[in-house]
């Protein structure tokens, strides 16, 4: 649900691969997100999830 709310801004058109890493426990935040180079995300510091 969390990922929903994450704005990602690009320069071109369609679909394109992602991943998240995030080792626990602690918090995973967008910043977490292993992205193309052409890709970025708005607000880095964006809540995704908890890790216990």
């Amino acid at each position: 649900m969390n990922l929903k709310e994450i704005v990602l801004r690009s320069n071109l058109y369609g679909t394109r691969n992602a991943s998240i890493y995030g080792k626990g426990p602690g918090y995973v935040t967008a910043q977490d997100i292993i992205l193309p180079p052409y890709v970025e995300i708005v607000d880095n510091t964006q809540h995704i999830a908890n890790l216990t």
